[in-house]
């Protein structure tokens, strides 16, 4: 039987703009599809429905046909149908639940299970026998940024493997009080650096995810402590704009879940908010790119976001480091379901999908004791 051809899907194009011949492909990820159960939906057209529902079609059907033949396989193999149980940020959620499940599911013929969690809850469970999404024990993890991954070898995990990238960006009210401001600093009429004066004025209400817990509320506060070397602002600009105590307090007015953020900036509850420029993408924010100096957003500059920091709870010293997407397998549980929906992240037809959401592709690349990487993942690295 002829293989299927691979769908061409325009790019989403990497600025806070998108064109109009885009908005099908794109679609799928605004905010009004449901980025993730029970969030707080932000209305639209029937029309754009219409349109997300063709989209998410459109680039399923592009993923299976370009699929891994290594996971692909695994209906050939008459293999046991196990269950894909993965636990990653919420900032994962919308394109793991939404967009590469279905296309892994009718690939594979395996299933997928998947919620968001912590590493550190991740380990908790593994020690006391936790349960995981649907009942099974997670075989999955997936992290945004090294410092959330690598905790957890050589003990829960052996390997993990970085394959896309983002940054950080603040995303903004365009109908809010500050509206015509941000959209002069997103297009270059005003210096970036107005944005960091604009977002310590009195009464600003920004939103950020709790740094204690999640990687991007880290992230945030990275971005901060580089622009405050970048453009020598006073000392107290920090405590401006994130308030005063700890930089990782979870008391602070400004800290919601970040499941949550965007829908309470759509909502305009918010001026500005947090956010990866893959998620402002997904849900058609309006957003501030900021300079690579400070978004950890380039890989090479890993040495420059490691001079900022943050000490969470537990006494526990992060730094900065880029924002590149790892996946890894942890236990034994349901292996072979495992191993295929890595090998079809990894895949061709998976990598579409993470290029679809606005994630900058990098080179499959292995750290920790890669000999541990199952075969048909290794396919995918070519290794």
């Amino acid at each position: 039987m002829p293989s299927l051809p691979c769908l061409r899907v325009p790019l989403i194009p990497r600025t806070g703009k998108i064109h109009a011949t885009d908005r099908a492909v794109v679609a799928p990820f605004a905010a009004g599809t449901g980025y993730r159960r029970g969030m707080p939906a932000v209305s639209r057209r029937n029309g754009a429905r219409a349109r997300a529902l063709l989209a998410i079609m459109c680039v399923g059907l592009a993923a299976t046909a370009c699929g891994s033949s290594a996971a692909s396989s695994a209906v050939a193999r008459n293999e046991p149908p196990g269950t894909a149980s993965a636990v990653y940020p919420a900032s994962l959620a919308y394109l793991n639940d939404k967009v590469v499940a279905p296309a892994f599911e009718k690939s594979t013929g395996q299933k997928y299970s998947g919620r968001v969690g912590a590493a550190g809850r991740l380990k908790a469970g593994r020690r006391t026998a936790g349960s995981g999404p649907g009942g099974s024990t997670p075989n999955i993890f997936q992290a945004v940024g090294d410092d959330t991954i690598t905790p957890l070898l050589p003990d829960f995990a052996k390997w993990y493997i970085q394959y896309a990238q983002t940054s950080i960006v603040v995303a903004y009210n365009p109908k809010g009080r500050y509206a015509s401001q941000f959209e002069a600093i997103a297009t270059g009429r005003q210096p970036v650096q107005d944005l960091f004066s604009l977002m310590a004025q009195p009464g600003f209400r920004l939103g950020r995810p709790n740094p204690n817990t999640d990687p991007q509320g880290r992230a945030f506060i990275y971005m901060l402590e580089l622009a405050q070397a970048k453009y020598q602002f006073p000392t107290d600009r920090l405590t401006k704009i994130l308030g005063r105590g700890p930089l990782a307090s979870a008391d602070s007015p400004q800290i919601f879940d970040e499941t949550s953020i965007d829908a309470r900036l759509a909502a305009g509850q918010l001026d500005a908010a947090s956010a990866y420029q893959a998620q402002a993408i997904q849900l058609h924010l309006r957003y501030i790119t900021l300079p690579a100096e400070i978004n950890l957003g380039v890989a090479s500059l890993a040495h420059r976001y490691h001079r900022a920091s943050i000490t969470i709870a537990g006494n526990v010293t992060m730094h900065g480091s880029p924002l590149v997407i790892d996946i890894t397998i942890v236990g034994k549980t349901d292996q072979a379901a495992a191993d295929s929906f890595v090998a079809f992240v990894l895949s061709p037809g998976g990598l579409l999908l993470a290029k679809q959401a606005g994630y900058t592709l990098v080179t499959p690349t292995a750290f920790g004791d890669t000999r541990a990487i199952p075969r048909s993942i290794r396919t995918e690295l070519n290794t």
